[in-house]
C-alpha cells in the first residue's frame, strides 16, 4: 500500500461556486456534482470526529488496476471502507471497491458502508447502504 494525499475542499458551497455552480438546477446536471458529494461527505466525516475530540484518521485506497474506496477510517485496529455515491438509485456495482478491499485484506464480513444521494438506509449484499441524511451515524467515533 502506498499512500498518497488526496485533497478535499472542505467547503463545497465555497467550491460549488468557484466551479460557476449558482443553483440547485445547475448542480443536479453538472459533472462535478459527484466530487462536490463526496467532498461534503467527507466534511462531515471529518467533522464528526473532531467534535469528539478525535483526531480524523481518514484514508483513501486505490490498488494499481483502479479500484477504490473512497474513505478508510480508523476503528480499533482495523481499517473500514466507505464508498460515497451521488446517485439516487442505489445500484450493485457501487460497492465493488468495497469487494475488492474486503478480499484483498482478507476482511470479508467486517463492516463495510456505501453511502448514497437518496433517503432510505438498508442493507443489501452484506455492506450497509446510508443515506446521506444519516452520515452521522455511519462513523461511531
Amino acid at each position: 500500500m502506498v499512500k498518497s494525499p488526496k485533497l478535499y475542499f472542505l467547503d463545497t458551497g465555497r467550491a460549488a461556486w468557484l466551479i460557476g455552480i449558482r443553483d440547485a438546477q445547475t448542480l443536479e446536471t453538472h459533472s462535478a456534482r459527484g466530487a462536490l458529494f463526496e467532498t461534503w461527505v467527507i466534511s462531515e466525516l471529518i467533522k464528526k470526529r473532531l467534535n469528539a475530540g478525535r483526531p480524523p484518521d481518514l484514508y483513501f485506497w486505490r490498488d494499481s488496476t483502479g479500484n477504490e474506496v473512497d474513505v478508510l477510517f480508523e476503528m480499533g485496529e482495523r481499517l473500514n471502507p466507505i464508498e460515497i455515491k451521488s446517485g439516487c438509485t442505489f445500484v450493485s456495482e457501487w460497492a465493488n471497491g468495497l469487494k475488492t478491499w474486503q478480499k484483498q485484506t482478507q476482511a470479508e464480513g467486517q463492516p463495510a458502508h456505501l453511502i448514497y444521494g437518496s433517503a432510505t438506509s438498508f442493507t443489501r449484499e452484506g455492506h450497509d447502504v446510508w443515506s446521506w441524511r444519516d452520515v452521522d451515524q455511519v462513523i461511531a467515533v
